[in-house]
């Protein structure tokens, strides 16, 4: 088996000239270790100790189009039909118009639960589709391209955002018995916003986060600034900051003892202390969120999950549990388990899926002040498994001409085309 895939990666595809294997590892590269694509022929220089041939490594624009032509041929690839299919959908935007709606799928055969939880490896990427108008019926009918390659879904996992939401409900009253489950960690984010937003504390508290950053960052007390609080999704990523705030706290009840240290976070932070209370009850918040969306992440929807829920709530310190929260993720999850099946393990959580955006976001760091471009497509690549059968296949049968073709049905137009022809001198 060693010597064939040794074999294998040696040889180029069919109409190619890179071996497989090279192939292979600039993929890899770009995509497990977020190597930049104009990076990728000096790394392999260094790797290969030839530096000085550079020249006949693969360069960005061969790398680009490999991620492109590997991302298209998932979305045209042979899938087994299958009535344990899980749908993760979700949509992301750039600058522009144009955003795009990705459908995630596993098989609940295949699931690691509850061993663990979902990977990028889990999952195969079933659709890309750039848009620049999404509503509820839409989205139905990107759900019904998709069931074309799978079958009919058991589930379809989501964060609810206003289209998605209605695009999965018209999609399930055509197929009774598809469940749609909400993303855990969309509704603790949105059960801590309820509770924070309508705190003038926390208004407060902010407020003065803000201020003490801007005296602070340029001056030699910058290593005491508190993480930063996301423009979006700031209620899904509460936990850096209410540490730092609880270690600040200790910090100044050094008082002398502390010496230089304490003096020196007094000036700055010493209104922190009269935030103390309200701190170990937002810290309670977010444990309790945290242990649930934890709970669903790699456990699962199933018939006894509310009750599993509550025993690992209820074995939190009380310095780390709020039970009225408690009681309401409690229930949500009764609620979302109620399709399960006997025996049955529903996904409920996209956080695979968001973590793929991340992702691909950082890839295309080079591209993202040219808005939503066919390097969408590179999508593809971060999720499943690619051995190098799979790539030979894909670059055999998915070809440069079949990318340019998807890139002028859904990109005819661009944010960069369209500068160059505002700002040329013949531009009307």
């Amino acid at each position: 088996m060693g010597a064939a895939n040794d074999a294998l990666a040696a040889a180029p595809p069919k109409r190619g000239s890179t071996p497989l294997g090279v192939v292979d590892g600039c993929v890899r590269l770009v995509t497990q270790a977020g190597v930049a694509l104009r990076t990728v022929p000096r790394v392999l220089a260094i790797l290969l100790r030839t530096p000085s041939a550079t020249d006949s490594l693969p360069g960005a624009s061969s790398i680009r189009s490999w991620l492109q032509r590997l991302g298209l041929f998932t979305l045209h690839e042979s899938i087994e039909h299958a009535d344990d299919w899980v749908w993760l959908v979700d949509h992301s935007v750039q600058l522009g118009e144009t955003k795009v709606c990705v459908v995630l799928g596993l098989r609940l055969s295949e699931s690691p639960l509850p061993a663990r939880s979902l990977r990028h490896e889990d999952v195969r990427t079933l659709a890309i589709v750039p848009v620049k108008t999404s509503t509820g019926e839409i989205v139905a009918g990107q759900l019904e391209e998709v069931a074309k390659r799978t079958g009919i879904p058991r589930s379809i996992v989501s964060d609810r955002g206003g289209d998605v939401k209605k695009g999965g409900e018209l999609f399930t009253a055509r197929h009774p018995g598809v469940a749609l489950i909400y993303d855990a960690a969309h509704r603790g984010a949105s059960l801590l916003k309820r509770r924070l937003e309508s705190d003038e504390r926390w208004s407060e508290f902010v407020r003065l986060l803000g201020q003490t950053k801007s005296r602070t960052q340029q001056t030699a007390d910058a290593h005491l600034l508190a993480p930063g609080l996301r423009p979006k999704a700031r209620y899904m990523n509460l936990r850096s900051l209410l540490k730092w705030s609880r270690r600040l706290l200790a910090l100044l009840d050094r008082g002398e003892g502390g010496g230089v240290a304490t003096a020196r976070a007094e000036a700055r932070y010493g209104w922190l202390r009269t935030f103390r209370e309200s701190i170990g009850t937002w810290s309670r918040y977010e444990a309790t969120v945290r242990c649930g969306v934890e709970f669903v992440r790699t456990q699962g929807l199933s018939i006894a999950a509310a009750g599993e829920l509550a025993t690992r709530l209820e074995s939190l310190p009380a310095g780390e549990r709020d039970d009225a929260l408690a009681a309401e993720l409690i229930e949500f999850v009764r609620v979302q388990s109620a399709s399960a099946r006997p025996g049955e393990r529903l996904v409920g959580s996209t956080e695979v899926l968001e973590s793929l955006f991340g992702k691909w976001k950082h890839l295309e760091r080079q591209e993202s002040q040219s808005g939503m471009t066919g390097f969408v497509l590179s999508l593809g690549v971060i999720a499943g498994k690619w051995p190098l059968s799979r790539i030979q296949s894909a670059l055999e049968s998915t070809q440069v001409k079949h990318v340019e073709a998807w890139c002028k049905q859904y990109f005819p137009t661009t944010l960069q085309s369209q500068r160059r022809l505002v700002f040329s001198p013949t531009s009307p």
